[in-house]
């Protein structure tokens, strides 16, 4: 008897052995091999479309490991040390990529890359030039609203270095690569350079403020998307959509104050007062004061003089490109946020139907 119980006790110690080592597999692969997605905006239209079910290979720009580990489809978890083994091939002009949204890593976004490191692009009346030479335009790409911004209109929400200019026309910038030396003797667009630098992870600081790249509007913008999704075909849509923008404005309330108890700061502009106070007194500075007091790990820019960036950055954009929140935006991405590129669509949830589809 004794040993029938033994045996059915060693039974289920290597049943869960074995489960155990099944979530790990499963978990590995999904973080870093192949991952499917739902699509949940029609930036990419119409080459993917609102709804679409996407494969994503996540090795081809070279395999990583997971980076967090916790609760799926939440917040719920920690940051684990990871890294990337070879690529197979490196992100090219003309890709669909995935991609880690650099201001909420949470949130994967795909786009398509129009800048590699080193390029030169301009956008001239809706039209990209990338190193002089101009890109045609996706086969299913889109503008939706029918006319071309004038060169002499400016977008407020622009990326910060492109101030006074508009989605339609930025004038020629270079994407920024590892090994670029940035020489803070010659600086000419500090709102430039500051949000770069953060982006490359170096610990800046301003009068005891350091800085960071995560921005609590972009994650109070997704938080609870699925739930509230939910919630509106369940109750009333408008009273829904009142709670969202009640429970967003109480998440922003206290994460804001967290952000100033620790005395942590985004490079742009924010809700807080006291922080577009800081930020203002910092860029309106003289470019003398501002050597003095910006540090990175302790060490004023006057004495260091130059900065070497440690990684390579991209530039990507939407097809549908009158309705895509892209890199025109919120600037660039940094290699270490790129997954992978979807390869094909088998389904889509807004229509609820098979679509079959190879993305390219």
């Amino acid at each position: 008897m004794s040993n029938r119980i033994n045996k059915k006790k060693k039974n289920y110690k290597e049943e869960i052995r074995v489960l155990i080592i099944l979530i790990i597999v499963a978990f590995t692969v999904k973080t870093s091999v192949v991952e499917i997605y739902v699509v949940p905006t029609g930036s990419m239209e119409d080459t993917i479309l609102v709804g679409d079910v996407l494969f994503g290979n996540k090795f081809i720009y070279g395999m990583k490991t997971p980076t967090w580990i916790g609760i799926p489809y939440t917040r719920i978890g920690f940051d684990i040390p990871w890294f990337r083994l070879p690529q197979f091939k490196k992100v090219e002009n003309g890709d669909v990529v995935i991609f880690e949204f650099p201001r909420d890593p949470f949130q994967k976004y795909v786009k398509r890359c129009i800048g590699i490191p080193g390029d030169s692009i301009a956008i001239d009346s809706g039209k990209i030039f990338i190193n002089n030479t101009i890109m045609e335009f996706p086969e299913d790409g889109k503008f939706v609203k029918g006319y071309i911004k004038d060169e002499n209109l400016s977008s407020p929400n622009l990326y910060p270095a492109f101030k006074k200019q508009n989605e339609d026309n930025i004038k020629t910038f270079q994407v920024p690569y590892k090994g670029l030396t940035i020489d803070f003797l010659n600086i000419l667009n500090w709102e430039e350079i500051i949000p770069l630098l953060v982006l490359d992870n170096a610990k800046i600081t301003f009068n005891g403020y350091s800085f960071t790249a995560i921005d609590p509007n972009e994650i109070a913008r997704t938080r609870g998307f699925l739930k509230y999704k939910l919630l509106s075909s369940l109750r009333n849509p408008i009273k829904v959509r009142q709670q969202q923008n009640q429970d967003m404005r109480e998440y922003l309330i206290g994460t804001y104050r967290e952000y100033a108890n620790a005395k942590t700061l985004n490079p742009w502009a924010g809700p807080l007062e006291e922080f577009n106070i800081i930020l203002s007194d910092m860029y309106s500075m003289n470019h003398n004061e501002k050597l003095e007091k910006i540090m990175i790990d302790g060490v004023s820019l006057e004495n260091l003089k130059t900065y070497t960036l440690k990684h390579d950055y991209y530039f990507l954009v939407g097809d549908n490109r009158d309705r895509s929140y892209d890199s025109r935006f919120w600037g660039f991405v940094p290699d270490y946020h790129i997954l992978g590129t979807p390869v094909f669509s088998v389904f889509n949830f807004s229509q609820f139907m098979p679509r079959l589809r190879m993305v390219n």
